[in-house]
């Protein structure tokens, strides 16, 4: 397996690191206590970084899957609300639109998405259904007078308090539809979940406070409530039914992006922990001297070097997978979903015995909000949670051993 960079890959690399240095490591603390602003989206979007994933037909940068995640690793080492925040917008919202649009809802939305002018975000959770996404109480039914209404809320929502644009995932209630007779679909049922392009602003729509967070407190979460809001005939992505497909393929992108943010932070602590080691002394000698510190570097070393491994190879596979949701490699037949739940799963718990590494190395200092490592240890918990938890990444991944099995005694 070959597995050096190109060139470009290089350079993009560097390119991107400066304009982090420049751009966003010098906000990050104030992003931290004043929350994301527009400015900085539309710098991420200046630089080409919320289009990488996007055609450029459409202003994005048709990039890969393994030049996007060395780019998100990059934009987390610096500052994880602004990777969150992007992230939910251009790619949350704005991948969806990409793959299941109509060319109508691509040239509408995704020009200024890229751009960061315009904010999405992702509405899925509810106060009832956070793992259990086939519970949505959500609902959207036909108006009289044309298009649809929908109604009920969602909650732990990314951007919810700053987004222009939300994909509200939500149940058909007609009960003609239901009954099957005015179906007009036989690759799958209108009566599932749809996914569905609300504008924010639109009547009807009210958002909650922003919540308070144990870490990411610079990346806008909050709840949305919708009463009766009025919802046009082309709003729904796709076709209706689809809604939950489209949001596990979603779930699958941005599982491999978390590994990337775990890589970051991991990077992170580690450049934290060596900086901090060489200066600080203890009994006659820089800390790093001592061997129970030299362990403590070693351990986190390890740890992101076999991350960055399963990492990169990942979004090799995306590469080479193309939207599929399988491909043979090396003679095994690779589940994409299921290789995306193991780079989560391994990565976010890496992820977060590093930080704890990290603030033990800094001592004291490490409990310190002065110190970057504590904001690392803060905000590096949501990776076992957000995207689905560690306990349905493991559902995921034994499932499709176990198929895998099956398979293979058959």
């Amino acid at each position: 397996m070959d597995l050096e960079l190109s060139p470009e890959q290089i350079e993009f690399q560097k390119s991107f690191q400066a304009f982090c240095e420049r751009e966003i490591a010098p906000r990050a603390e104030t992003i931290e206590q004043e929350g994301m602003d527009r400015n900085t989206l539309k710098r991420l979007g200046d630089s080409g970084y919320l289009g990488l994933l996007h055609s450029p037909e459409y202003g994005g940068q048709g990039a890969s899957y393994l030049t996007t995640v060395l780019a998100q690793s990059i934009l987390s080492y610096h500052c994880g609300s602004t990777f969150f925040s992007s992230g939910a917008s251009a790619g949350l919202f704005g991948l969806p639109i990409a793959h299941y649009g109509s060319e109508e809802q691509k040239r509408e939305y995704l020009p200024s998405i890229v751009t960061g002018q315009t904010i999405g975000c992702l509405a899925i959770t509810e106060s009832g259904s956070g793992s259990d996404v086939a519970s949505v109480k959500t609902t959207f039914r036909p108006d009289p007078s044309g298009g649809y209404r929908l109604g009920g809320s969602k909650s732990y929502i990314t951007n919810a308090p700053m987004a222009d644009l939300a994909l509200v995932l939500a149940r058909y209630s007609d009960k003609t539809i239901e009954s099957g007779k005015a179906a007009g679909d036989k690759t799958g049922s209108p009566t599932g979940l749809t996914l569905l392009i609300v504008d924010l602003n639109s009547t009807g729509v009210q958002r909650g406070a922003p919540l308070k967070k144990m870490g990411l407190r610079g990346s806008p979460t909050g709840e949305l409530f919708f009463d009766d809001v009025h919802i046009p005939a082309n709003a729904i992505l796709g076709r209706p039914g689809a809604g939950f497909k489209q949001t596990m393929k979603a779930f699958d992108a941005e599982r491999l992006s978390m590994g990337a943010y775990c890589v970051g932070v991991m990077e992170a602590c580690l450049e934290e922990s060596k900086t901090f080691a060489r200066s600080r002394k203890s009994f006659g000698r820089v800390i790093g001297k001592h061997q129970s510190v030299a362990f403590m570097l070693a351990d986190i070393k390890m740890r992101l070097e076999a991350s960055r491994l399963l990492l990169l190879e990942s979004a090799w596979l995306f590469d080479q997978a193309d939207r599929a949701s399988r491909l043979q490699h090396n003679g095994s037949l690779i589940e994409i979903s299921a290789r995306a739940s193991e780079l989560k799963l391994m990565a976010s718990q890496y992820a977060r015995e590093c930080t704890n590494l990290a603030v033990q190395i800094h001592g004291g200092a490490g409990y310190m909000d002065e110190y970057k490592v504590s904001r690392l240890y803060r905000d590096i918990k949501i990776a076992e949670i957000g995207g689905g938890t560690s306990e349905i990444q493991k559902q995921i991944i034994a499932r499709a051993e176990g198929k895998r099995k099956k398979a293979g005694a058959a």
